[in-house]
C-alpha cells in the first residue's frame, strides 16, 4: 500500500496578496508562537522592515534580525537554524527573493520551525513552494532540499513587490511561461485521456499562466505596479505557477528550459553569475519550443516579448562562448539531463539548440 502514495506538494497553509497586507505580518508571527527570527537580504531586509516595524513594535511579537548576503547553501541554512534554536525562535520570517527564501525554507526543514515567507520580487514561485532549490560557495547546483510540510503563511504584498527593478520582473514572466513548453517535453496530451490525470493538470495550469503572461506581458512590463493586472500577475507568478510546479514534481523529469539554466549553473558558473534565473531559462524555453516543434508563429511571439523586455535572446546573452566542442558539451548535457536518448528527438535537440546560436 505505501508504496502507491504520493504526496502531491504544492501550496501553502495561508496565502495574502493585495496592496497592504503586510500588515497582517504581526498577527500571523503571534499565531505561530509569537517570536520570529526575520532574515531578508542587502536590500530586501530594509523594504520589509520599513513597512513594519513600528506594527511589530507596538504588538506582543518579538523578534531578531538576520542579513543575508551569502549563497545559497545548506551551511548557512544550518547555521539559521542553529541561531533560531538559540534564540528560541517560534518562527522563521524570509524576506526577500529567491537567494534569501530558499536559504530560511531549508533552516526550517532543519529545524522544524514553522515559515512565512514574505516575497520582495516574483523572480520566481520560490515564496510558494515546497522545494528549496540549493548551491555551494561557488554557485553550482546542489541537491534541492524538500520541504516536508506546506510553508505556513505567504505574505505577497503589491507596495512591497512593485518596488523590485522591471528586470526581476521580465525574469519571473518568463520563469512561469516556462512551465507551458516544459510540460509538453516529450508528451502529446489533447485530453485527459492521453495521460496521467496530474500530468493534465500541470498541462491546463500552465497552459493558463503562458496565456495570460503572454498577453498582458508588455502591459506588466511597460507599467509594473501600475499595470492594471499587477495583483494577477502576482498571484499567477507566486502561487499558481508553485502548484503546477508541485504537480510537476512527481514526473522526476527536468525539462530543457531549467535544464539549460541548471548547466549555466554548473559549467558557465562565474560567467553566469549575473545573469538571473529567469532570464537564463528564457533561452531555455526557446529551445524547449523548436523542440516540442511549436508552431513558428508561437516561437516568434515568444522571441519578440523577450526581446521587448531586454531578456538575453542568445547563448551570447549568457557569456557562453560557442566552439564546436563547447556546443557539443552542452547539448550532451542537455539530453542526459531531460532523458533525450532517440535518433530522431537527439536531431530535434540538435536542431532546437542551434537556434539560440
Amino acid at each position: 500500500m505505501s508504496n502507491n502514495i504520493s504526496a502531491l506538494k504544492i501550496g501553502c497553509g495561508k496565502y495574502f496578496h493585495g496592496q497592504g497586507v503586510i500588515s497582517l505580518l504581526a498577527e500571523e508571527i503571534k499565531l505561530l508562537g509569537g517570536h520570529a527570527l526575520i532574515i531578508g537580504g542587502s536590500r530586501t531586509l530594509d523594504i520589509v522592515m520599513n513597512s513594519v516595524s513600528d506594527q511589530l513594535e507596538a504588538s506582543s511579537v518579538t523578534y531578531k534580525l538576520c542579513r543575508h548576503t551569502a549563497q545559497c547553501t545548506t551551511e548557512w541554512a544550518q547555521r539559521y537554524a542553529d541561531i533560531a534554536k538559540e534564540q528560541e525562535c517560534t518562527v522563521f520570517v524570509a524576506c526577500g527573493g529567491g537567494k534569501c527564501i530558499d536559504t530560511v525554507k531549508c533552516a526550517s526543514v532543519f529545524s522544524g520551525l514553522p515559515i512565512i515567507t514574505v516575497p520582495t520580487s516574483i523572480a520566481t514561485c520560490v515564496a510558494a513552494s515546497m522545494i528549496a532549490i540549493m548551491y555551494d560557495d561557488s554557485g553550482k547546483r546542489a541537491p534541492a532540499v524538500k520541504l516536508k510540510k506546506a510553508i505556513e503563511v505567504c505574505i505577497a504584498d503589491d507596495g512591497l513587490i512593485g518596488t523590485a527593478p522591471k528586470r526581476l520582473l521580465a525574469a519571473g514572466i518568463f520563469d512561469s511561461i516556462a512551465k507551458f513548453p516544459e510540460s509538453l517535453h516529450q508528451k502529446k496530451a489533447a485530453s485527459y485521456k492521453d495521460c496521467d490525470l496530474c500530468e493534465y493538470i500541470q498541462i491546463t495550469n500552465s497552459e493558463c499562466i503562458y496565456e495570460f503572461l503572454v498577453n498582458e506581458g508588455r502591459n506588466l512590463y511597460a507599467n509594473g505596479k501600475n499595470a492594471n493586472r499587477f495583483t494577477d500577475c502576482i498571484l499567477t507568478n507566486l502561487l499558481h505557477t508553485a502548484i503546477v510546479s508541485g504537480f510537476a514534481d512527481g514526473s522526476g523529469q527536468l525539462a530543457l528550459a531549467h535544464a539549460t539554466y541548471d548547466f549555466m549553473r554548473n559549467y558557465n558558473t562565474e560567467k553566469s553569475a549575473s545573469i538571473l534565473h529567469g532570464e537564463i531559462v528564457a533561452v531555455g524555453i526557446l529551445i524547449q519550443m523548436v523542440f516540442n516543434q511549436s508552431p513558428q508563429k508561437d516561437i516568434d511571439e515568444i522571441y519578440d516579448l523577450m526581446r521587448f523586455m531586454n531578456m538575453p535572446l542568445k547563448f551570447k546573452d549568457l557569456n557562453y562562448e560557442i566552439t564546436e566542442e563547447s556546443l557539443g558539451f552542452f547539448t550532451e548535457k542537455l539530453a542526459q539531463a531531460t532523458n533525450i536518448t532517440a535518433g530522431e528527438e537527439l536531431a530535434l535537440l540538435n536542431k532546437a539548440v542551434k537556434a539560440v546560436l
